[in-house]
């Protein structure tokens, strides 16, 4: 089923309002020089978060946000903000359609977004779910959305990623494969995720006013660099990470070694002793033992791509059959793009320093 407006709730999240929209479009640009790339200085104000303007158009209504741009951090590496801010509204979207859904008891909803893509997230209730009582049911669907949503915004970020590589792109006569899973990418989805599960945990702060608030303290702690320190790490790495027009590099770290996404630094460009990067350990999903009850199969995620090009598809669903579920099919997937990588961009593509 479609999803619609839910009950208001005392707890952190999107109002209804705001959850009546799916993710608006949030405008990225590759990393190298391009018309779209946008460098954000030190200290700039990033303003108010918003999941959704007054004015759709494009997205892009009057607002005090700062929604577009890259920037470099000392802990964080390269970050790109339509990125982080994508993340951050998926996961307030399924965090809320998750909690609705669940206090209904439906089967599940889907929604579609700007990659032409029908996500379905399914529900399996377990036997001892309609023997629970009412607090302690409410308080374990919070917990199943928040944790939803954290997941929703790295397997549906990265799922938009996975398209690219194939050959996905919005704009006709645009394509976007040298910028998929490109060295700021995954990062940016990271620290999206991070700072939507804290925000969303904010009891009665609306969604808006806590990520602006958990943002702020997250590029706080990675460390924001004045631009002509952008600048120097782009020329460190440039013929490196990336040329004219192209990403030499491609960060495909999902964390599926070691549970852990970590941003690439660049080397010697502070003296003195290097800055250690930040890692981002994976959303402990809700696909787990919560509050004591095995949540196991209570929530699943999968995508149903429908591009206007068929290829695109059948590359993408090559490995999947009709549906792709992102716990089962994407270690296969980013296996097979790994490969596909090496045979394109050369053997070392996905190191930063062979």
């Amino acid at each position: 089923m479609m999803v619609g407006p839910a009950a208001s709730s005392s707890a952190g999240g999107l109002s209804d309002w705001q959850a009546e929209k799916v993710p608006r479009l949030r405008i990225a640009a590759s990393p190298y020089p391009n018309f779209l790339l946008k460098v954000l200085p030190t200290g700039v104000d990033f303003g108010t978060h918003l999941y959704r303007v007054e004015i759709d158009s494009l997205g892009m209504g009057p607002s005090s946000e700062l929604a577009r741009g890259h920037f470099y951090t000392r802990r964080g590496g390269f970050l790109d903000l339509a990125h982080i801010r994508r993340a951050i509204d998926l996961a307030g979207y399924v965090h809320y359609q998750v909690r609705d859904s669940l206090t209904r008891g439906e089967a599940g909803f889907s929604f579609e977004n700007i990659d032409r893509t029908t996500y379905r997230v399914s529900f399996h209730y377990p036997d001892f779910w309609s023997r629970l009582e009412p607090v302690t049911k409410a308080r374990l669907i919070e917990e199943v959305a928040v944790r939803a949503g954290e997941t929703a915004a790295l397997d549906l970020s990265n799922w938009r990623e996975i398209l690219t590589w194939y050959g996905f792109h919005n704009v006709p006569g645009m394509p976007e494969k040298s910028s998929a899973f490109s060295f700021e990418d995954l990062s940016s989805h990271a620290v999206g995720a991070a700072v939507a599960g804290r925000a969303l945990r904010l009891e009665g702060v609306p969604f808006d006013e806590a990520v602006t608030r958990e943002l702020q303290r997250e590029l706080a702690e990675l460390g924001v660099v004045p631009v002509e320190v952008y600048d120097r790490a782009m020329a460190l790495v440039e013929g490196k990470w990336w040329a004219e027009k192209a990403t030499l590099k491609r960060h495909l770290d999902a964390g599926r070694d070691d549970g852990f996404i970590t941003p690439w630094l660049v080397r010697g460009l502070f003296p003195g002793a290097a800055p250690a990067a930040k890692s981002y350990q994976l959303p402990r999903g809700p696909d787990n033992f919560i509050h004591g009850y095995d949540c196991r199969g209570l929530v699943v995620f999968s995508c149903e791509p429908r591009p206007h090009r068929r290829e695109v598809r059948d590359a993408v669903m090559a490995m999947a059959g009709s549906v792709v579920v992102p716990q089962r099919d994407y270690p296969g997937i980013l296996a097979r793009i790994e490969e596909e990588m090496k045979a394109e961009l050369g053997d070392q593509v996905i190191d930063p320093y062979p």
